[in-house]
C-alpha cells in the first residue's frame, strides 16, 4: 500500500482484527458532523492530524453518540503521549504529524484522553491499544443506552428518570 502511511496501515489492521471483516467507515474529524452514521454497525472517528479543543471534542462525540443507536461500535484513532522519551520524541517530531506550531503546544495536544472523552459522550470504552511505537492510540468502545441530561441536571435513560444527586437525598 504505497502512499499509505505506516500508522494508518497498523490502524487499520488492528480495526479489522477487533472488528472483523467487513467495510468500517473511516471518517476525519472534519467530516464527523457532516457524516451519515445512523445504519452504521462500527465507524472509525480518525482526530489524527487535528488539534480540537475539549469542548469541541465533547460537542462532537456527543453529537455522534446521539445520531448513533444503541450498539454501534465506534473506534477512535488520535495521537498519543508515549511513556519512553524517545517515543515521546518521535511523536512530537515525526509522522504523523501533531498540529501545533511550538513543541509545547504539540505536546499539550499529545494529551487529550479520547477514551474519556468518547466515555463521557455515552459510548463504553471497552479497550485502548497503540500503535506506530505508541505514537497513535486506537480507541473501541460501543454506544451504550441512549440518554439525554435535562435542564433540572437529571439524566433520562430509555425513558426513565434519574436524578444525578445522592442516593440517600442529601
Amino acid at each position: 500500500m504505497r502512499g499509505v502511511p505506516r500508522w494508518r496501515r497498523e490502524a487499520e489492521t488492528l480495526v479489522a482484527a477487533e472488528l472483523g471483516p467487513g467495510d468500517v467507515p473511516w471518517i476525519g474529524w472534519d467530516a464527523l458532523a457532516a457524516s451519515r452514521v445512523d445504519r452504521a454497525a462500527a465507524l472509525v472517528v480518525s482526530v489524527v492530524g487535528h488539534a480540537p479543543s475539549p469542548a469541541e471534542r465533547a460537542q462532537a462525540l456527543s453529537a455522534l453518540a446521539a445520531r448513533t443507536p444503541a450498539g454501534v461500535r465506534l473506534v477512535v484513532v488520535d495521537h498519543n503521549r508515549p511513556r519512553q522519551l524517545v517515543a515521546t520524541l518521535r511523536a512530537l517530531f515525526g509522522a504523523p504529524r501533531v498540529p501545533g506550531g511550538w513543541p509545547s503546544a504539540r505536546w499539550r495536544r499529545l494529551a487529550d484522553p479520547s477514551a474519556r472523552a468518547a466515555q463521557a459522550a455515552g459510548f463504553r470504552v471497552e479497550r485502548l491499544r497503540l500503535v506506530a511505537d505508541e505514537r497513535v492510540q486506537v480507541v473501541l468502545a460501543t454506544r451504550t443506552r441512549s440518554s439525554a441530561v435535562n435542564d433540572q441536571g437529571s439524566t433520562t435513560v430509555d425513558g426513565t428518570q434519574r436524578s444525578r444527586g445522592p442516593k440517600n437525598g442529601y
